[in-house]
């Protein structure tokens, strides 16, 4: 398996109010992720969001190269169901031979939970969890 350098998950909102929508991007590399979250309506209740981590932790790091695996393994399946009434949630990796992969999908957000809840372990506990990484269990 090729290594994966860079893993960027792209959600959004579906079908609802326009209050509500939203798209958001996280970035997961080696040594540390960043997360954007841009509503389509900004108000207080609702502010764009925007953070960058950094790290040298080994937990981190074994951590990454357990979602790498899996992020290769989603990519990699044959992933058929749709589901066009929610947003979709897109996958790019990008290897270390700077080669990219990129995958929309339109599943529940249920259908990656094992990686999902993976991710969530890695996300600073002062921010709020990424929208796109949010389940019908977090609700």
């Amino acid at each position: 398996m090729k290594e994966i350098i860079k893993i960027c998950i792209k959600g959004e909102s579906g079908y609802g109010c326009i209050e509500d929508a939203y798209h958001d991007r996280l970035v997961i590399v080696p040594d540390g992720m960043n997360y954007e979250y841009l509503p389509a309506v900004e108000s207080e209740i609702n502010p764009k969001r925007k953070w960058k981590y950094t790290t040298n932790s080994p937990l981190y790091e074994e951590l990454y190269k357990k979602i790498a695996e899996m992020v290769a393994e989603i990519i990699n399946s044959e992933i058929t169901e749709e589901c066009t009434d929610i947003g979709g949630i897109e996958f790019q990796i990008t290897y270390a031979d700077k080669s990219k992969v990129k995958k929309l999908y339109w599943v529940s957000r249920d259908y990656f939970a094992e990686l999902f809840e993976l991710i969530k372990h890695i996300v600073p506990e002062c921010e709020y969890t990424p929208a796109g990484l949010l389940r019908s269990v977090d609700e």
